[in-house]
């Protein structure tokens, strides 16, 4: 491992996996690619319904958390980011939505030059293999499978005719142009199975020989030559220090690890590296900057009897059944993620887009964390789309081992706080429309009281959490104070690129696991063609 590689990437998460793929297509290429968790062979992993057990036991999680949170009353959120093969795309709820086409558009108004909708269009198309119906947009020949939930629930299915009985569209494909309106979810799953990029790109191409993965290697920092980088130090987990030397380095590590290695190594804002006693190798304020994540709050309610997966896992006659079925159809509640239909709304009067996102959770939880409660429930989870509020992320000291200080800052602006007040008040309409009324029995949280704006703002401070889509902590753009250019590298530093969610300037509309692999796969094509 002294030899030097052509690419070193750290991070084999949802965008290392992709790069490590596409760069080693090259047999001329020698590829590293560093991970620090294990490999992703835990069965949980591949059940789509196990990212519940995953979440909970926090086997594969990093276990980051917010500092007191001003606007949700000093409480620290929880933000699980997935330390395993396949990074958090290996055990999140696998939901696959691209974003609004304006999304990128905005990207490319902000200074981020050739990241248009037009421009990134070809490179969402080349990683799917679209298993639906003709879409103009869609990919057929891509490595990752993406398939719409075909056996919804009954509350899932009254769900999406309350929204149309309220006037929203029945959107036909929100992957394939504008995103507003509801329909059953997008997985990237294949025959019941969670196919992440580790399955789709990295697996298969391991039988290369010029491709190397080392699993159990944290990086400690970047290898620096006056502004040129000339590999990683890396421990494994012996604890033993390796020196890795590479021509170029990709840094995958995600929103929250590549700020933070990139400050332990001396890139940073100049006072804050060095009053943790960390010499300064480049001055470049905005690294940790511009912290953005989609806040979600519930509407949790009791249902009668309706194939719940609270009934589900409460007797062990039930699951089995629902065992059974998985078994042998590969179909039912363990064949699904963590939600089954979405819907994007306005909320606004005049708005020319859709504002806030709807999901419908086929189970009902406590207060006290991750729990189903014991009677048949569903829930609705609702979140602004484009939140204006920023946070950070900084050192918390010079020692790798400490995590950083993440600062999310949700509801920081009043637009924020307006848009949360309204969703829930469209929340509440959903909830109280035919057919989906029908199956309610009761309020569980909030409770049915819940009458003015400050009463509801006061729920969603106390009750607000992440929905796991931090990203934009190594912003891109064409202006000086951006941390990369738009082909991904640093200013001021050679041999180092970042493709992760970090350097996203602005956050996705949706989900934001496929932007982040069309980031690997737009910024691999770079690497190729040595821009």
């Amino acid at each position: 491992m002294q030899d030097v590689s052509d690419y070193l990437i750290i991070g084999a998460g949802s965008a290392g996996c992709v790069l490590a793929a596409r760069l080693s297509e090259n047999p001329a290429h020698r590829v590293l690619l560093l991970e620090a968790g294990p490999p992703d062979r835990d069965p949980w992993i591949h059940l789509p319904a196990g990212y519940a057990r995953l979440f909970a036991s926090g086997r594969y999680d990093w276990g980051y958390a917010t500092e007191p949170e001003p606007e949700l009353n000093e409480r620290r959120v929880n933000w699980p980011r997935g330390r395993v093969l396949g990074g958090s795309g290996s055990i999140n709820g696998l939901v696959f939505l691209r974003g609004s086409p304006h999304d990128f558009d905005r990207w490319a108004q902000s200074g981020a030059t050739g990241w248009s909708y037009d421009d990134v269009l070809p490179f969402f198309r080349r990683m799917e293999q679209w298993l639906g119906g003709v879409g103009t947009s869609r990919g057929r020949e891509g490595p990752l499978p993406v398939s719409q939930v075909t056996r919804l629930s009954k509350g899932a299915e009254a769900f999406i005719a309350a929204c149309e009985g309220m006037g929203y569209r029945r959107n036909s494909d929100m992957n394939d142009g504008d995103i507003a309106g509801v329909m059953p979810i997008q997985m990237n799953v294949r025959k019941g199975r969670r196919i992440s990029t580790a399955r789709a790109y990295l697996h298969p191409a391991l039988k290369r020989p010029n491709l190397q993965l080392r699993t159990g290697f944290t990086a400690q920092r970047i290898l620096l030559d006056g502004t040129r980088v000339t590999g990683v130090q890396a421990r494994d987990d012996r604890g033993a220090l390796h020196n890795l030397h590479a021509r170029q380095v990709v840094l995958c590590a995600g929103a929250l690890a590549s700020p933070q290695l990139l400050m332990l190594s001396g890139l940073g804002d100049g006072e804050h590296l060095r009053s943790l006693g960390i010499d300064v190798a480049l001055h470049c304020p905005q690294i940790g900057l511009n912290l953005q994540d989609h806040l979600i709050a519930r509407l949790a309610f009791r249902t009668r009897r309706a194939g719940t997966v609270n009934e589900v896992m409460r007797s062990r006659w039930s699951l089995a059944r629902a065992v059974g079925g998985y078994a042998l159809r590969r179909s039912g509640p363990l064949a699904v993620g963590a939600t089954e239909a979405t819907l994007f709304a306005a909320v606004t009067p005049g708005a020319e887009e859709a504002e806030v996102q709807f999901q419908f959770i086929n189970f009902a939880l406590g207060s006290a964390g991750y729990v189903l409660t014991p009677e048949p429930g569903m829930m609705l989870n609702f979140g602004q789309c484009r939140p204006e509020s920023r946070g950070s992320v900084r050192l918390r000291s010079g020692n790798s081992d400490d995590k950083p200080l993440i600062r999310a800052n949700y509801l920081d602006s009043a637009a924020d706080q307006r848009i949360m007040i309204d969703a829930m008040r469209l929340g509440r309409r959903i909830a109280r429309a035919e057919p989906l009324a029908g199956l309610i029995e009761a309020d569980l949280a909030p409770s049915a009281e819940t009458p003015d704006d400050a009463a509801m703002l006061d729920y969603i401070r106390a009750a607000g959490t992440t929905v796991y889509h931090p990203c934009g902590t190594c912003r891109m753009g064409s202006d000086a104070a951006a941390v990369l250019d738009p082909q991904l590298r640093l200013r001021g530093i050679q041999g180092l690129r970042v493709a992760d969610a970090s350097v996203m300037p602005l956050i996705p509309s949706s989900n934001i696991q496929a932007a982040v692999i069309m980031v690997a796969e737009h910024a691999a094509e770079l690497l190729r063609r040595g821009s």
